[in-house]
């Protein structure tokens, strides 16, 4: 099915390429960030405009006339989040044209007008919102189709894009994902209730100012001095991950406005794609691990729910592969194990899978997990993964 969909998906783009899909890109400038936020790679930040009006911020590499691959960061991340993962993937596949972009509000891109926003963020921050963005730079690119990889809010924009435009999507990786963020208790009270809408409203208010119109272009270190500790020891935290590499990744995050940190969470806490999944018509790789302290694997079960009916319907295949093998901790922490942050512990296992799936239709056999003792020494036990692969009906059209 899956080469099927994506001779569908080549033929669709030689026709949008003859209708003139090829787009020139004059509006394209190298960004100069600040050292802090090109910490991570000396690799520069491009930018470019959209047509949604946004200054868009973005990494490219590989082969100019390689096949596209856009990947997108979760929630107050940018793309600095999937910088190892795209290196090691660029290393082992040389046949791609690879963008890892760095979405609205997040990152060295533009915030969304604050005269139309900053009252109420969330309007401006919704998953279609992105995907809009996400569309508007592959026509600024002249890309009629790509494969698309998201992280947590990334797979929601992602998932966006396909339900909506499958003829631009030849497939999707969906990493640390849900089928909805709606009802989601961590985004909801310990995110948005507090610290956002709790100790850092509280700095901006003891300072004078309207919640949320006039803190939309503020950081949360405007607010409190202390939010930096939260960040640092509650948000960009992973004990699989290289600490440096956190360390690295830190400051932009630290630096995501105000606007960005209530709008995309309020936008997202509307999210539930479980019924519109079940319509998906891209085929999909599902990354998870055991202790993502995000997506429990109640919310694996519901997904899977409804990318069966997808399946049986003749509309999809898809591939569901387990990280890990413990369990998260009581308490919902991440302990002794890969999580949430997959593309952080486990980069270079991520691209592996990314690229069998990209070059072969499906993910490695391999189970990846980390040692015990040491969350960040990643295990591979061979041809031993957990991996859901539902068949089609028979009566389906190979």
């Amino acid at each position: 099915m899956r080469k099927s969909m994506m001779l569908l998906g080549a033929m669709v783009g030689l026709v949008a390429s003859a209708s003139g899909c090829q787009a020139p890109e004059s509006t394209e400038t190298t960004e100069d960030v600040s050292a802090a936020r090109e910490a991570v790679v000396a690799l520069p930040k491009k930018t470019i405009a959209l047509s949604t009006g946004i200054q868009m911020a973005y990494l490219e590499m590989g082969d100019p006339a390689g096949d596209p691959v856009i990947f997108l960061h979760g929630y107050t991340d940018t793309s600095r989040s999937f910088y190892p993962t795209v290196t090691a993937l660029a290393a082992m596949n040389h046949h791609l044209r690879i963008f890892v972009l760095d979405q609205r509000g997040h990152g060295a891109s533009s915030m969304p007008p604050a005269a139309a926003c900053a009252a109420a963020p969330g309007d401006c921050f919704e998953p279609a919102d992105l995907a809009s963005d996400v569309l508007a730079f592959m026509d600024a690119k002249g890309l009629c189709h790509a494969d698309v990889v998201g992280h947590s809010m990334g797979s929601f924009v992602a998932q966006e894009v396909a339900l909506e435009h499958p003829e631009r999507v030849n497939s999707l990786v969906l990493i640390g994902t849900a089928a909805k963020l709606a009802g989601n208790i961590v985004l909801q009270d310990f995110i948005l209730t507090e610290p956002v809408e709790g100790s850092w409203k509280n700095g901006f208010l003891a300072q004078g100012y309207s919640f949320p119109t006039d803190v939309y272009n503020l950081t949360p270190l405007d607010a409190n001095a202390d939010a930096i500790t939260w960040i640092s020891q509650a948000w960009v935290v992973d004990p699989a991950a290289d600490p440096a590499f956190l360390a690295d990744i830190l400051p932009e995050t630290a630096g995501t406005r105000m606007g960005t940190w209530i709008g995309a969470a309020h936008a997202l806490l509307t999210t539930d794609n479980t019924q519109r999944l079940k319509q998906l018509e891209v085929p999909a790789l599902v990354l998870w691990a055991t202790e993502d302290g995000i997506f429990y694997d109640t919310d694996q079960q519901e997904l899977r729910a409804s990318l069966d009916v997808a399946v049986s319907h003749c509309k999809t295949e898809y591939y569901f592969k387990q990280y890990g093998k413990r369990p998260l901790s009581p308490d919902g922490l991440q302990l002794d194990d890969v999580g949430h942050n997959l593309q952080w512990g486990a980069p270079n296992e991520v691209a592996k899978d990314v690229n069998n799936y990209l070059r072969h239709g499906r993910p490695t056999k391999d189970w990846y997990y980390s040692a015990d003792g040491n969350p960040q020494q990643i295990v591979t036990q061979k041809n031993a993964a957990p991996i859901i692969h539902p068949k089609p009906p028979k009566h389906c059209k190979k």
